[in-house]
């Protein structure tokens, strides 16, 4: 036996007395704290949204709280199955279907990488590539202290090459978020094989998930990947969704930008300035101040001299005055003029 195969051994003989000494000991009860907490934040987060009327981060919130309830879920059904008596002893695989397994990863990797005294296995999968997304290799790295408790927390994927999404870091692959995988339909499957042991079964589902994209239920969509955020309310913007503000070339959501009235241009909310007259938002290149309040207003509600329509009534009402005024002095003068004396046939007028 080659001092590969004799590791091999070791490794086999080590998780099978892991197995069978998670049968006989008390079980110890881990609650999904974790999630619950991911949970009540997203439900917070989606609240805020709603009120502000934030429509896109409110459908992205809600998606994303969506899936973290199918995780709780999911973790529940864990424990509680984790709770009941199962006769799982003699289900149990081998030391040599275990051993037969290890040699197996082999052949279906070309990295497997194993430590015992971290009581770790791990296989790097080939640079996975979906619709033309380019994702790059995944670890998949395997605790197996506890393959009979705690999934689906005893397991890791990790990003060798990380290509995570634009507007989330944390998502290294549309179904992988914080290195802990979305599994669906690969729950039980999963779940099964760890309990009996079965690795290379285990560690070809995962991998398989991760060759795989769901349309229905990404943290990311693949055709939201290369998004960016949006400036003004942070939700993700695909490529054929988004605007981009002429004036500072920031990217605003279909939510978000404005439409000029002026000029028809397109501005993100810190480009454009409230009118004063009409409450709709201009760009800067529209606006124009009032000659005489310097109230900030649009073209279209300046008068031909460049005022609001106060400052042009105020305007027209002191002109009124004015001209009243120069009346009535008028008026006064004539009173005050002496009178000439006058013969038979003239008629009296003033000097």
């Amino acid at each position: 036996m080659t001092r590969q195969q004799r590791l091999l051994m070791r490794m086999a003989i080590a998780i099978h007395e892991r197995l069978h000494s998670k049968t006989t000991r008390d079980k110890c009860v881990a609650l999904p704290a974790a999630t619950w907490q991911r949970c009540e934040t997203l439900n917070r987060k989606l609240q805020r949204a709603t009120q502000r009327g934030w429509n896109v981060a409110t459908n992205r919130l809600n998606h994303d709280l969506r899936l973290a309830v199918e995780r709780l879920r999911l973790e529940v059904a864990e424990l509680d199955h984790g709770l009941r008596p199962s006769g799982r002893e003699d289900r149990i695989a081998t030391v040599g279907d275990i051993y037969s397994d290890l040699v197996a990863l082999h052949d279906e990797f070309e990295d497997v990488a194993f430590n015992l005294r971290q009581r770790t296995l791990s296989v790097t999968t080939e640079a996975i590539e979906l619709d033309s997304v380019y994702l790059g290799p995944f670890e998949i790295r395997l605790d197996w202290t506890d393959l009979l408790e705690g999934h689906p927390s005893n397991y890791r994927v990790i990003a060798v090459d990380p290509k995570p999404a634009a507007a989330n870091e944390s998502v290294t692959h549309p179904h992988v978020q914080d290195e802990a995988v979305c599994e669906g339909d690969g729950h039980q499957p999963i779940r099964k094989a760890l309990e009996r042991g079965c690795l290379l079964d285990f560690f070809l589902i995962v991998a398989n998930l991760l060759r795989t994209y769901n349309s229905g239920s990404p943290f990311v969509s693949l055709s939201d990947w290369h998004g960016v955020e949006c400036a003004d309310c942070g939700s993700t913007v695909c490529d054929d969704e988004r605007w981009t503000c002429e004036k500072c070339e920031t990217t605003v959501c279909g939510e978000c930008y404005y439409n000029c009235p002026g000029c028809d241009g397109i501005f993100c909310n810190e480009c454009t300035t409230r009118c004063e007259g009409c409450d709709d938002n201009h760009c800067s290149g529209c606006m124009k101040h009032c000659s005489r309040c310097d109230a900030e207003l649009c073209q279209g509600c300046l008068n031909d001299n460049e005022r609001c329509s106060d400052c042009h009534d105020q305007a027209l009402e002191e002109e009124a005055e004015e001209t009243e005024s120069d009346g009535s002095s008028h008026s006064r003068d004539d009173a005050d003029a002496p009178i000439q004396p006058h013969r038979v046939g003239q008629v009296a007028v003033p000097a």
